[in-house]
């Protein structure tokens, strides 16, 4: 590591950059940062010693020895373009991750879809077994406020990210491949809107490990086809595949839990209990088991730890549970809103289901507009908002019109919307009855609509 100096970063709020900020405070370093939207974790890091700056300015890099940048913020940033003209060091974010993970075991989680639920779960369950880990992934929850951690152990747990192929910079000790989609295939992307590409930097990802295994789900088509292309021992896992590593059987689903059987190696190994629901959270835990069986880790306290693991926050969160259910999901991907939707119609049964949908940039809808009229199929209502496009500008040709044609098409007995966010809470105040569930589903304005519905929910009658 570089020494204890003042660091400051653009884009301070961004999920990435929150987790490191609070890896450079627990490591010593003074720590500032700007950005232009508020994020409510800054009260926080202020407690901890972060000078947060609301706006960018040259002025705000003055005091500072090293600059950190995300992937978010553009060349033309006046606090970027000023720090080059300067002796200062500048680093890309992963970049400077990349640091904490020096002389450590990198346990890396790669995939397009629960990566995050699969890291927060290896480091709960390193940390609870008592390895002190350190560790960084792209969420927070009761026991990792944001996602990140400076343990003394020998381990660093690391959620690594494809959309950039970032992924390639760690020196990995044991990787995890949770599935393979196609997602991130924007025409200026790395992968030039090519899947075939996306899946060969998969493959670059695994051979670059330090190991000569890599663990991966045998239950996504994308990942299994890779296997005869992997030159490295497959540790797989799966909840459909009884030949894997390791096989889960689920037998129960009740009060949002899912308790099953695990198999490793054919042989019956004991009874996982999860406090969470969802098929893909109880695979996601067997990817988890697998490492710490790699590790020499007791099975049997193993399976006691997980049963303690409460979740992610905004992954199948339910933030209000009286007259009707209301639960705040980040999917933003046709796949991930299909999961969502069979897991609340696993769990509550013969419920009316009202989705609220806000598809997450302009080149993500352009690429999959049928898929997400496909993913609509468990939801009695959908309710879409307008495209987030994040950081995109609108040069697709995207927009909802194409989900709306291909929902209509698709189905006869579903009430299809669009909405605008104002429009969205005085819709459901008319029609949200008893026992609904209604599903808030995106990833980038729709967590602030939320939350604005949780306070009329207290204001008005709504049931």
């Amino acid at each position: 590591m570089i020494e204890k100096n003042r660091v400051h970063l653009i884009g301070i709020g961004g999920v990435g950059m929150l987790s490191l900020a609070n890896l450079l405070v627990e490591s010593g370093y003074k720590v500032s940062g700007s950005d232009i939207i508020y994020n409510e974790k800054f009260k926080e890091l202020e407690k901890k010693g972060v000078k947060i700056f609301l706006n960018h300015n040259y002025e705000n890099i003055l005091d500072s020895d090293v600059i950190i940048y995300s992937s978010a913020i553009k060349p033309d940033n006046i606090e970027l373009v000023e720090a080059k003209k300067t002796n200062k060091q500048i680093y890309h974010r992963v970049d400077f991750v990349k640091k904490f993970t020096e002389n450590k075991k990198v346990i890396a989680v790669a995939g397009s879809h629960g990566k995050t639920t699969t890291t927060a779960i290896l480091s709960y369950l390193f940390k609870k077994i008592g390895l002190s880990p350190s560790l960084y992934f792209g969420g927070e929850n009761d026991d990792f406020y944001f996602g990140s951690s400076i343990g003394v152990g020998e381990y660093f747990i690391l959620e690594t990210d494809e959309h950039d192929e970032s992924f390639l910079v760690f020196d990995i000790y044991l990787p995890i491949i949770t599935n393979i989609d196609r997602d991130h295939l924007n025409i200026d992307g790395p992968f030039k809107g090519d899947f075939n590409l996306l899946k060969e930097s998969f493959l670059k990802f695994i051979e670059k490990s330090k190991s000569e295994k890599v663990i991966l789900s045998y239950d996504c088509p994308n990942s299994f086809e890779l296997k005869d292309k992997i030159k490295k021992e497959i540790l797989s896992y799966s909840i459909e595949n009884e030949d894997a590593t390791i096989f889960g059987k689920i037998k129960e689903k009740f009060n949002l839990k899912t308790i099953g059987e695990v198999f490793y190696k054919h042989k019956k190994i004991g009874d996982l209990e999860l406090s969470i629901p969802g098929d893909k959270n109880f695979l996601n835990s067997l990817g988890v088991i697998l490492a710490s069986i790699e590790e020499g880790l007791n099975i049997n306290d193993v399976l006691e730890i997980l049963k303690g693991f409460k979740g992610v926050k905004r992954r199948f969160e339910i933030v209000y549970d009286k007259n009707f259910t209301v639960i705040d999901d980040c999917a933003l991907h046709p796949t991930q809103i299909g999961v969502t939707l069979k897991t609340a119609r696993d769990y509550f049964k013969n419920r009316r289901i009202i989705s609220v949908i806000e598809p997450y940039r302009y080149s993500r809808v352009k690429n999959l507009f049928k898929e997400y009229s496909e993913s609509f199929e468990l939801s009695d209502i959908i309710i879409l908002l307008p495209i987030d496009p994040a950081d995109e500008t609108d040069t697709y040709g995207a927009d909802i019109e194409m989900i709306l044609e291909e929902a209509e098409k698709r189905y006869n007995n579903k009430r299809i919307f669009y909405l605008d966010k104002k429009s969205v809470i005085l819709f459901l105040e008319g029609e949200i009855k008893k026992d609904d569930v209604i599903i808030f589903m995106g990833l980038g304005k729709i967590k602030n609509l939320v939350k604005e519905f949780l306070i009329e929910i207290e204001r008005r009658n709504f049931v």
